[in-house]
């Protein structure tokens, strides 16, 4: 924990940095050296105390008015991201200033009017394009709808509906009533069973009991269980699981349960969360414990918070592994191969969508884009999804 907030602490920092170089070139040239750089701060301080000002309070974002989180936390969240994307390529412009010299003679003798049209430019752009992000594509979940066919599937099994849901991260950016639609949304598809891979809390504890009161309305007649995530370790592990207890929902962990009334035939493993190694491909320590736990007799249905299990499961026979973690990337870039280039992918084996063994395309994964988002509430041709999947025979 320590380790990760002192990371983040330093991420802070970094971006503050990079926000007072951008705000200082976008000044007009007329201003003093001291007028510039005394706007620049009183500018930084103005917009970064936001998060402190809400820190600093005993409640939660979910009890002031609306418009808290529309009008001051999301477009303290856009510039953030603006500013430190477009700041680091202003200071890559700065430092190839030399090369652009040689190619653009012009640009030696105008190098102040240039960082400053540039950094307008790309301030700009870049708040625009995230704002769209936020307020618009950052709705209300979808509905994706997923047929999965298997040869030899159980008759009771056969049209047998999954719902998942993953990554809710209550918070700033995710308010309860989000959650309560994205409970209301997926209790209306009326599904078999209902399944949670974690990260249902942000950061801050404090969002624990309502989101899980929401939470505990789902229902379904073979059950709602679940996983835990990452963030929901960083929110205080303990607070999270004794929430949980008090809930409907039955938590599983490096375990395995049946489905109710499906007792010999559902198999449901639920993995832990190896917590550390958060942007890359986790290393799952006891892999031999979460083998055992696969049943050959039954429809192995695994669950885990991160996809990179799939890189070992798949050679398990487990049918269906179900995870989150990613978010999709929160950004795709589409019509870049099969599934669009999502941002994850640059740490991430597994990003979004449905994978399938090589070796038995019948063992299956699929990575829900979640629900809520981290560092800014913003997406890009990767809406919240809800997903529904239904078993059929092969």
């Amino acid at each position: 924990m320590t380790l990760f907030f002192t990371i983040v602490a330093s991420v802070f920092l970094v971006v503050i940095a990079i926000q007072y170089i951008l705000i200082r070139s976008m000044l007009p040239k007329g201003l003093t050296i001291a007028a510039r750089r005394a706007i620049s701060s009183s500018i930084i301080l103005a917009i970064n105390a936001v998060p402190f000002l809400y820190m600093a309070t005993d409640g939660i974002l979910d009890q002031f008015a609306w418009w808290h989180r529309k009008l001051i936390v999301f477009p303290y969240a856009i510039f953030t991201v603006a500013s430190a994307f477009s700041g680091m390529l202003l200071v890559f412009l700065f430092v190839a200033r030399s090369t652009l010299a040689k190619l653009w003679p012009r640009f030696d003798g105008d190098r102040r009017g240039f960082l400053g049209n540039a950094a307008r430019t790309l301030a700009g752009s870049s708040v625009g394009v995230l704002a769209y992000g936020a307020y618009n594509e950052n709705g209300p979940a979808e509905i994706s709808r997923v047929v999965l066919p298997y040869s030899g599937l159980h008759r009771e099994l056969c049209g047998f509906r999954i719902v998942h849901i993953t990554d809710i991260h209550a918070g700033p950016f995710i308010s309860f009533e989000t959650i309560a639609e994205a409970v209301a949304r997926a209790n209306a598809l009326k599904p078999d069973l209902i399944v949670l891979t974690g990260d249902y809390v942000n950061h801050n504890p404090a969002y624990t009991d309502g989101c899980l009161r929401l939470l505990d309305d789902l229902k379904a007649p073979a059950g709602v269980f679940g996983v835990y995530g990452n963030h929901d370790y960083y929110a205080g592990i303990d607070n999270i699981r004794e929430a949980f207890s008090k809930a409907r929902i039955s938590m599983l962990g490096d375990s395995r349960t049946a489905a109710n009334g499906l007792e010999g035939l559902l198999n449901i493993i639920g993995v832990d969360d190896p917590v550390m190694n958060w942007a890359t491909d986790a290393h799952f320590t006891d892999l031999g414990a979460i083998f055992g736990l696969a049943d050959t007799n039954r429809f192995n249905l695994l669950l885990s918070h991160r996809p990179g299990i799939f890189s070992v499961c798949k050679d398990w026979k487990v049918q269906l592994t179900l995870a989150g973690h990613t978010h999709g990337g929160q950004i795709i870039v589409p019509w870049v191969g099969e599934r669009g280039l999502s941002l994850a992918r640059l740490f991430l084996t597994y990003t979004h969508g449905l994978y399938e063994s090589d070796k038995d395309p019948e063992v299956r994964m699929y990575v829900s884009r979640g629900i809520g988002a981290i560092v800014a509430p913003v997406r890009l041709f990767c809406k919240p999804e809800i997903v529904e999947i239904t078993l059929t025979g092969g």
